[in-house]
C-alpha cells in the first residue's frame, strides 16, 4: 500500500523533529497530487516543527517515485479537531465528543455526533441523546474531534 511505503519515508525526518506521525492523507488534485502529513509531539508541536520537517521532506527523492514530480507536500498539526486515522488514537479522548461519518448507514444513520464512552478491542462505543453505538473504527469515513471550544477557553484562562 502507498501509505505504508509513504510511512517508512517520512517517519525518519519526523522522530528525528521530536514530532511523531498522526496521519498521512494523500489528495487526488485536477493537476498534481498532494501529500498531507500531520505531526504531533508530546511538547506540542508547532509551525516551527512543520517547517523543519517539510525542508527536511523536500530533499528526500523516494517520495518522488511514489507520487511523481510535482506532487505537493503540506506538513501539519492535526489541529483541535484533529482527524483520526487510526483508533489507537483514541484512547486519551475518552469523554470527548466526536463527530463520525460511516461509510454504510446504520438503522439510517451515516452521521453521527456524540461522546466517547469506551473502547474495546477492535470498537469503541460513541453516545448521544438518541442512542448508543457500537462501532469499528474501520466502518468509518471520518472520525473528527469537535471540541468544546467554550470549555477551552475557560481552562486556558482566555476567555473571562
Amino acid at each position: 500500500m502507498m501509505i505504508e511505503e509513504i510511512k517508512k519515508i517520512i517517519e525518519p525526518a519526523i522522530m528525528q523533529n521530536n514530532c511523531f506521525l498522526w496521519g498521512i492523507e494523500i489528495l487526488r488534485g485536477k493537476k498534481n497530487p498532494t501529500l498531507r502529513i500531520f505531526v504531533d509531539s508530546h511538547e506540542n508541536a508547532d509551525i516551527r516543527d512543520c517547517e523543519n520537517i517539510s525542508k527536511d521532506l523536500n530533499y528526500e527523492v523516494s517520495l518522488e517515485s511514489i507520487l511523481g514530480d510535482d506532487f505537493i507536500l503540506e506538513v501539519s498539526t492535526p489541529g483541535i479537531n484533529r482527524k483520526f486515522f487510526l483508533k489507537e488514537q483514541l484512547n486519551d479522548y475518552i469523554g470527548e465528543e466526536f463527530e463520525l461519518r460511516l461509510r454504510q448507514p446504520i438503522n439510517g444513520d451515516k452521521n453521527i455526533k456524540g461522546h466517547l464512552i469506551k473502547i474495546k478491542n477492535d470498537t469503541f462505543s460513541i453516545k448521544n441523546k438518541k442512542k448508543d453505538y457500537e462501532l469499528d473504527f474501520n466502518d468509518l469515513d471520518l472520525c473528527k474531534l469537535n471540541p468544546n471550544y467554550s470549555k477551552l477557553m475557560k481552562e486556558t484562562n482566555y476567555a473571562k
